[in-house]
């Protein structure tokens, strides 16, 4: 069965944004920084944290060509730059427990929560290279069902815990690690691809 353009497109912006987001990676950490919250609490660090990331992207996705002409450099040169972070964030992550450079006994509230955590380097670079790339309206949409994904989540986190246990969420975040490792070097060769066409022009 072969997809709409649209629907092609949406599926193309979807991805990347479902393995940089890591809504279920994400879980086992949301859930030890709230074990001690009471329900409401709990919702209300949820709410926060995913408003203020959601902002932060869409900020982000609109501003940093802007940003980027007031530095001198270009889109090629920050996919490059973001790629060759992504997968150091990647490794990172897959030679060791839990979410990189990350001091987990301050993760609470809205920082580093939702920056660096959920609007972190990954999520920010590629957002802002699908923008480039495949559209902002695009983008926008792919965003925001990700980010609804991700507060279903974490609204259910006790539940999905339960279900699903916590070492086969863990298990499930390396598996994305690597995804996003190979996203990363896409990145990179992309990037690269693109500055040789511009020199030989």
């Amino acid at each position: 069965m072969t997809l709409p353009p649209w629907a092609h497109s949406l599926l193309e912006t979807f991805l990347p944004l479902f393995v940089t987001v890591d809504a279920f990676g994400l879980l086992p950490i949301f859930l030890t920084l709230t074990a001690g919250l009471p329900p409401a609490d709990r919702r209300r660090v949820t709410f926060e944290a995913v408003s203020a990331a959601t902002i932060i992207a869409i900020a982000f996705m609109f501003l940093g060509g802007a940003i980027f002409t007031f530095l001198g450099i270009s889109v090629n040169d920050f996919q490059i730059a973001g790629g060759i972070l992504l997968l150091v964030l990647a490794v990172l992550d897959l030679l060791r427990p839990g979410k990189p450079a990350v001091d987990e006994p301050y993760l609470v509230g809205l920082v580093p929560l939702a920056t660096p955590l959920i609007a972190g380097p990954a999520t920010l670079t590629t957002v802002l290279v699908l923008a480039r790339t495949k559209g902002y309206a695009m983008t926008t949409l792919s965003l925001a069902i990700n980010f609804a994904l991700l507060l279903a989540v974490l609204m259910f986190s006790s539940h999905l815990a339960r279900l699903i246990g916590v070492i086969v969420l863990n298990a499930m975040s390396k598996l994305v690690m690597v995804l996003l490792a190979a996203i990363a070097v896409n990145f990179i060769r992309v990037g690269i691809t693109q500055v040789i066409l511009e020199m030989r022009k």
